[in-house]
């Protein structure tokens, strides 16, 4: 059955294989908010249904091409990196299981392009019309556990043989104090918790924590 395989990989990956750590980023989600406002009628009109997950996936590939080692796998005598940024996405089937279709190629794909391949396999998806190629080939995974309320998701286990996982908790308007022009001024911003488990063969703090950095400047200067 679907969740006797989940189990089964879920297991090997947190017991047997990979030692797991993670590290927990705030991300300010006000520019991408405002430029999906602004560009969402434009998209539909092109076929696409521009979701927070498109631009997730598109700030992914940039902070990946920075830290190359996140697009990894462990084999015990060398670590091979891939050139191909292929993004796999969590995809809840109601209370069916999660499955995990796969963007392939997002290294070399602008915003409007990854919206348009999401909304068509979330759509084969939910009809349950994925191919098994649509959801072979993944290097890198992001979870989008927020959707059901949580704040933050700890484990989120390591989509084996990947070495990293990125974790989205749920938006919430939170205050913030940011200085300026010297003076502390309190905002309120719609806030969430981003995580990246690491593969700990792999990756150390360093790597990760430089890739959600990446990952934040580049949605908060979408």
């Amino acid at each position: 059955s679907m969740r006797k395989s989940i189990a089964q990989h879920m297991v090997q990956s947190l017991l047997h294989t990979a030692p797991h750590v993670t590290s927990v980023f705030n991300l300010d989600l006000s520019r991408i908010i405002a430029h999906r406002k602004q560009h969402k009628q434009e998209f539909l009109d092109k076929g696409a249904n521009l979701t927070f997950t498109a631009y997730f996936i598109a700030a992914s590939a940039v902070a990946i091409k920075q830290q190359p080692l996140i697009n990894a796998q462990w084999h015990d005598d060398y670590i091979q990196t891939f050139a191909d940024i292929n993004i796999g996405v969590g995809t809840a089937l109601a209370d069916k299981g999660l499955i995990v279709p796969v963007l392939k190629n997002c290294e070399s794909k602008d915003l409007l392009t990854i919206a348009k391949e999401l909304t068509r396999m979330t759509n084969k998806a939910r009809a349950n019309e994925l191919k098994p190629q649509d959801v072979q080939g993944g290097t890198f995974t992001i979870s989008n556990h927020g959707v059901s309320g949580s704040l933050i998701a700890t484990p989120i286990i390591i989509n084996q043989p990947q070495s990293a996982i990125l974790g989205i908790g749920a938006m919430e308007k939170r205050v913030i104090v940011k200085e300026i022009d010297g003076s502390d001024v309190m905002m309120i911003k719609p806030m969430c918790y981003v995580s990246l488990t690491i593969d700990h063969r792999v990756l150390d703090a360093y790597q990760c924590n430089q890739f959600l950095s990446d990952f934040v400047a580049t949605l908060e200067n979408w």
